[in-house]
């Protein structure tokens, strides 16, 4: 039974772990972290952190608070995926990719955005 609710949920968030995949597939695994029910990739190369799905992918291992609460937010973009199945990449993925490529000082803190203040709630998070 639990084998057949992995697949299901695994086929509930398809587009984004697909996403996931290929980008996976371009960056070097540094380290690995289990962080409660995920397993965390750590490269170095990668440029901040990601969550598509099953991938989660952080640039530092967590060593302290603010690189814990990378990890922490990461795991709450992965609660929104599972909640939002198929819609993930079209309700959170696309609009963070875009609010990470425009983002400056000028419009404040990066968590305020919709999709960042709402994986920092489901990771608990304190800024």
């Amino acid at each position: 039974m639990k084998t057949l609710l992995q697949i299901l949920l695994y086929l509930w968030q398809l587009p984004q772990n697909l996403v996931g995949i290929i980008i996976g597939l371009f960056y070097k695994t540094d380290n690995t972290l289990l962080y409660k029910d995920k397993v965390v990739r750590v490269c170095s190369k990668f440029p901040g952190g990601i969550s598509l799905g099953n991938t989660l992918i952080v640039n530092k291992f967590p060593y302290n608070k603010q690189t814990w609460n990378t990890v922490k937010h990461e795991w709450g973009h992965t609660r929104q995926s599972l909640y939002l199945g198929p819609l993930y990449l079209i309700v959170v993925g696309i609009p963070s990719a875009m609010w990470a490529l425009i983002h400056n000082e000028s419009l404040g803190s990066y968590y305020n955005f919709y999709t960042e203040k709402w994986a920092d709630e489901l990771g608990n998070v304190k800024r």
